[in-house]
Protein backbone atom coordinates (compact mmCIF):
# COMPACT_ATOMS: atom_id res chain seq x y z
CA UNK A 1 0.00 0.00 0.00
CA UNK A 2 1.15 3.51 -0.78
CA UNK A 3 2.47 5.43 1.79
CA UNK A 4 0.44 8.19 1.14
CA UNK A 5 -2.93 6.31 1.20
CA UNK A 6 -1.76 4.89 4.54
CA UNK A 7 -1.41 8.11 5.81
CA UNK A 8 -4.73 9.20 5.09
CA UNK A 9 -6.56 6.30 6.25
CA UNK A 10 -4.66 6.94 9.68
CA UNK A 11 -5.65 10.36 9.65
CA UNK A 12 -9.40 9.27 8.74
CA UNK A 13 -9.44 6.65 11.46
CA UNK A 14 -8.37 9.01 14.27
CA UNK A 15 -10.53 11.88 13.11
CA UNK A 16 -13.89 9.30 13.10
CA UNK A 17 -13.25 7.84 16.48
CA UNK A 18 -12.69 11.12 18.14
CA UNK A 19 -15.83 12.27 16.38
CA UNK A 20 -17.64 9.41 17.35
CA UNK A 21 -16.63 10.05 20.99
CA UNK A 22 -17.21 13.64 21.05
CA UNK A 23 -20.99 13.15 19.74
CA UNK A 24 -21.37 10.42 22.85
CA UNK A 25 -20.16 12.73 25.49
CA UNK A 26 -21.96 15.44 24.09
CA UNK A 27 -25.23 13.44 24.12
CA UNK A 28 -24.22 11.57 27.75
CA UNK A 29 -24.33 15.23 28.90
CA UNK A 30 -27.84 16.42 27.61
CA UNK A 31 -29.52 13.23 29.08
CA UNK A 32 -28.42 13.89 32.55
CA UNK A 33 -29.35 17.54 32.89
CA UNK A 34 -32.17 17.29 34.56
CA UNK A 35 -35.83 19.74 34.50
CA UNK A 36 -35.40 22.82 36.52
CA UNK A 37 -37.32 22.15 39.31
CA UNK A 38 -38.43 25.24 41.40
CA UNK A 39 -39.24 23.92 44.47
CA UNK A 40 -35.95 22.33 45.28
CA UNK A 41 -33.61 25.28 43.61
CA UNK A 42 -35.29 28.04 45.82
CA UNK A 43 -33.45 29.77 48.23
CA UNK A 44 -36.71 31.83 49.54
CA UNK A 45 -40.13 30.59 48.93
CA UNK A 46 -43.43 32.22 50.26
CA UNK A 47 -45.42 35.38 50.11
CA UNK A 48 -44.24 38.44 52.20
CA UNK A 49 -41.95 38.13 55.15
CA UNK A 50 -38.07 38.64 56.10
CA UNK A 51 -36.07 37.03 54.30
CA UNK A 52 -31.97 36.87 55.32
CA UNK A 53 -29.33 37.31 52.40
CA UNK A 54 -27.74 33.80 52.09
CA UNK A 55 -26.44 33.52 48.53
CA UNK A 56 -23.08 34.88 47.31
CA UNK A 57 -24.47 35.72 44.27
CA UNK A 58 -26.66 38.96 44.53
CA UNK A 59 -29.12 38.26 42.13
CA UNK A 60 -31.95 35.84 42.68
CA UNK A 61 -34.81 35.11 39.74
CA UNK A 62 -38.73 35.22 40.93
CA UNK A 63 -40.79 32.42 39.65
CA UNK A 64 -44.46 32.93 40.66
CA UNK A 65 -47.52 30.13 39.80
CA UNK A 66 -48.66 30.46 35.98
CA UNK A 67 -52.31 31.27 37.44
CA UNK A 68 -50.84 35.04 38.88
CA UNK A 69 -51.19 37.64 36.14
CA UNK A 70 -47.77 39.13 34.80
CA UNK A 71 -49.64 43.11 35.47
CA UNK A 72 -51.03 41.69 38.63
CA UNK A 73 -48.32 40.94 40.43
CA UNK A 74 -45.81 43.39 42.12
CA UNK A 75 -43.29 43.16 45.03
CA UNK A 76 -41.54 45.57 47.03
CA UNK A 77 -37.72 44.63 49.05
CA UNK A 78 -36.14 47.12 51.69
CA UNK A 79 -33.15 46.54 54.60
CA UNK A 80 -34.31 46.23 57.87
CA UNK A 81 -30.83 47.72 58.61
CA UNK A 82 -31.94 50.73 56.77
CA UNK A 83 -28.99 50.10 53.88
CA UNK A 84 -28.89 50.01 50.75
CA UNK A 85 -31.77 48.62 49.11
CA UNK A 86 -31.99 45.58 46.97
CA UNK A 87 -33.75 46.31 43.44
CA UNK A 88 -36.65 44.07 42.17
CA UNK A 89 -37.07 44.47 38.30
CA UNK A 90 -40.30 43.35 36.91
CA UNK A 91 -40.21 41.84 33.47
CA UNK A 92 -42.23 43.20 30.04
CA UNK A 93 -45.60 41.56 30.53
CA UNK A 94 -47.72 40.46 26.89
CA UNK A 95 -49.71 43.25 24.92
CA UNK A 96 -52.85 41.42 27.04
CA UNK A 97 -50.67 41.95 30.36
CA UNK A 98 -51.69 37.96 31.48
CA UNK A 99 -48.48 36.65 31.01
CA UNK A 100 -44.36 37.86 30.69
CA UNK A 101 -42.76 37.75 27.89
CA UNK A 102 -40.42 35.01 27.16
CA UNK A 103 -43.06 32.79 29.31
CA UNK A 104 -42.62 29.73 26.61
CA UNK A 105 -39.46 28.67 28.08
CA UNK A 106 -40.66 28.85 31.73
CA UNK A 107 -40.93 25.85 33.65
CA UNK A 108 -43.58 23.78 33.74
CA UNK A 109 -46.70 25.45 36.12
CA UNK A 110 -44.21 28.84 36.90
CA UNK A 111 -43.87 31.94 35.18
CA UNK A 112 -40.31 33.97 35.58
CA UNK A 113 -42.10 37.66 36.87
CA UNK A 114 -38.60 38.99 37.22
CA UNK A 115 -35.41 39.38 39.51
CA UNK A 116 -33.58 40.98 42.59
CA UNK A 117 -30.79 42.44 42.63
CA UNK A 118 -27.72 43.82 44.99
CA UNK A 119 -28.86 41.52 47.95
CA UNK A 120 -26.03 40.97 50.61
CA UNK A 121 -24.83 38.11 52.37
CA UNK A 122 -26.33 38.40 56.06
CA UNK A 123 -28.50 41.04 55.48
CA UNK A 124 -32.45 41.02 56.37
CA UNK A 125 -34.53 41.90 53.53
CA UNK A 126 -38.47 43.09 54.01
CA UNK A 127 -40.38 41.99 51.49
CA UNK A 128 -44.40 42.60 50.29
CA UNK A 129 -45.89 40.53 47.84
CA UNK A 130 -49.18 40.38 46.06
CA UNK A 131 -48.81 36.28 45.35
CA UNK A 132 -46.44 33.53 46.68
CA UNK A 133 -42.96 33.38 45.03
CA UNK A 134 -40.04 31.26 44.73
CA UNK A 135 -36.28 32.87 44.34
CA UNK A 136 -33.70 31.12 42.69
CA UNK A 137 -30.36 32.00 42.12
CA UNK A 138 -29.66 33.26 38.74
CA UNK A 139 -26.30 30.95 38.38
CA UNK A 140 -28.36 27.91 38.55
CA UNK A 141 -29.77 29.14 35.16
CA UNK A 142 -26.83 30.14 34.08
CA UNK A 143 -25.43 25.91 34.63
CA UNK A 144 -28.46 24.97 33.44
CA UNK A 145 -27.71 26.83 30.14
CA UNK A 146 -24.23 26.40 30.27
CA UNK A 147 -25.17 22.25 29.86
CA UNK A 148 -27.64 22.29 27.38
CA UNK A 149 -25.12 24.58 24.94
CA UNK A 150 -22.48 22.29 25.78
CA UNK A 151 -23.78 19.02 25.17
CA UNK A 152 -25.37 20.58 21.26
CA UNK A 153 -21.56 21.87 20.86
CA UNK A 154 -19.93 18.46 21.84
CA UNK A 155 -23.07 16.55 19.19
CA UNK A 156 -22.57 18.93 15.96
CA UNK A 157 -18.74 19.47 16.61
CA UNK A 158 -18.44 15.55 16.55
CA UNK A 159 -20.74 15.02 14.41
CA UNK A 160 -18.61 16.71 11.98
CA UNK A 161 -15.59 15.20 12.76
CA UNK A 162 -16.89 11.94 12.30
CA UNK A 163 -18.18 13.38 8.93
CA UNK A 164 -14.65 14.30 8.04
CA UNK A 165 -12.88 11.45 9.62
CA UNK A 166 -15.22 9.04 6.97
CA UNK A 167 -14.14 10.74 3.85
CA UNK A 168 -10.70 10.69 4.96
CA UNK A 169 -11.58 7.01 4.70
CA UNK A 170 -13.02 6.65 2.02
CA UNK A 171 -10.46 9.12 -0.06
CA UNK A 172 -7.68 6.82 1.50
CA UNK A 173 -9.60 3.41 0.32
CA UNK A 174 -9.22 4.93 -2.82
CA UNK A 175 -5.85 6.01 -3.03
CA UNK A 176 -4.81 2.66 -1.89
CA UNK A 177 -6.90 0.91 -4.51
CA UNK A 178 -5.37 2.99 -7.59
CA UNK A 179 -1.96 4.01 -5.56
CA UNK A 180 1.10 1.53 -6.57
CA UNK A 181 3.79 1.50 -4.17
CA UNK A 182 7.17 2.39 -5.22
CA UNK A 183 9.83 -0.05 -5.65
CA UNK A 184 13.03 0.78 -3.55
CA UNK A 185 16.06 1.82 -5.46
CA UNK A 186 19.41 0.32 -4.54
CA UNK A 187 22.89 0.00 -5.82
CA UNK A 188 26.01 -0.74 -5.69
CA UNK A 189 29.04 0.74 -5.43
CA UNK A 190 32.53 -1.05 -7.58
CA UNK A 191 35.83 -1.45 -6.23
CA UNK A 192 36.78 1.58 -8.30
CA UNK A 193 33.71 3.27 -6.66
CA UNK A 194 31.33 3.60 -9.34
CA UNK A 195 28.02 3.62 -8.52
CA UNK A 196 25.98 0.26 -10.08
CA UNK A 197 22.33 1.05 -9.88
CA UNK A 198 20.36 -2.79 -9.52
CA UNK A 199 17.06 -3.36 -11.21
CA UNK A 200 14.09 -4.78 -10.36
CA UNK A 201 13.32 -8.68 -11.37
CA UNK A 202 11.39 -8.30 -14.56
CA UNK A 203 12.74 -4.57 -15.27
CA UNK A 204 13.71 -4.02 -18.78
CA UNK A 205 17.48 -2.17 -19.32
CA UNK A 206 18.18 0.41 -22.28
CA UNK A 207 21.10 -2.80 -23.19
CA UNK A 208 18.67 -5.02 -23.70
CA UNK A 209 20.25 -7.31 -20.98
CA UNK A 210 17.32 -8.81 -19.19
CA UNK A 211 19.54 -10.18 -16.53
CA UNK A 212 19.68 -7.46 -14.03
CA UNK A 213 21.28 -3.90 -13.40
CA UNK A 214 24.63 -4.20 -12.39
CA UNK A 215 26.16 -6.34 -15.95
CA UNK A 216 24.11 -3.45 -17.62
CA UNK A 217 25.71 -0.75 -15.63
CA UNK A 218 29.51 -2.24 -16.62
CA UNK A 219 29.16 -2.03 -19.64
CA UNK A 220 27.89 1.64 -19.63
CA UNK A 221 30.76 2.38 -17.74
CA UNK A 222 33.15 0.39 -20.20
CA UNK A 223 32.05 2.22 -23.22
CA UNK A 224 32.31 5.61 -21.42
CA UNK A 225 35.85 4.91 -20.54
CA UNK A 226 37.14 4.60 -24.17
Amino acid sequence: MHTVAKVTLGVGGVMLAIGVLLTVMGGSELSSLEELSIEDEAVWSGDSGVYDGLEDDDSLLIFVSDGVRCDEFSMNISREDGGRDAKYVHDQCTADGEKPMGHEDDPMGWYHMGSIHNLEVGVSYQVTTTAEFAAVPEQVIIELIEGIFGGIGGILGGSTCACCGFLFLVIGLVMALVMKEEAATTYLIDEQGRVILNQQPGEANTDGDTEGGPSAAADWYKQTEK
